[in-house]
């Protein structure tokens, strides 16, 4: 199997290629994780056109293929993904629209997310009292957010929601645990 790399070093290697090179970067990952999967030599023998199925595909490779892939890149795949992208290029393809621009620019701040988180996680016992004043202003900050960027994502969004996540949503919305 190829060395393991992180969704955040896909991303930050995708971020210093020309717009140009992104998509066969990602079609090379797709295929050394194609290959891995099914068992090839090397991705060298996985044919871009070809179709998944006809590679030997079923659901369950299409599954950990998916998982793969997700790992790779820090992205929530659906379970179908392969079939709805049926060969390696088109899901090249689909995951660059995935990791397009949107995701570069939110780099910044989720590097900042990441080093609150880091922080609060440090902070937990040592507040003295002050822990309900961290929660208010940290669900001001979520809540002042998510109205400023209400509906920007909902389509994209439902479109890669598990079961799970959509089930979740509609609990909150209904005051149903």
């Amino acid at each position: 199997r190829p060395a393991a790399r992180s969704g955040a070093a896909v991303a930050a290697r995708l971020s210093t290629l020309p717009e140009a090179e992104r998509e066969a970067h990602l079609l090379n990952v797709v295929a050394e994780q194609v290959a891995a999967v099914l068992g090839f030599a090397s991705a060298a023998s996985v044919e871009p056109e070809r179709a998944f199925q006809e590679m030997g595909f079923d659901s369950l490779t299409s599954v950990e293929l998916r998982n793969q892939l997700g790992a790779l890149t820090g992205l929530k795949l659906t379970a179908t993904v392969v079939f709805d992208h049926p060969t390696p290029a088109a899901l090249a393809r689909r995951l660059h629209e995935l990791l397009g621009p949107g995701r570069g620019a939110a780099e910044p701040l989720l590097t900042e997310i990441d080093r609150l988180e880091t922080l609060l996680g440090g902070a937990a016992g040592t507040l003295n009292g002050s822990t309900a004043k961290v929660t208010a202003r940290l669900d001001a900050l979520v809540r002042k957010w998510a109205d400023a960027h209400a509906g920007a994502e909902t389509e994209a969004g439902l479109d890669e929601a598990t079961d799970d996540e959509l089930f979740a949503v509609l609990d909150d919305e209904l005051g149903i645990s």
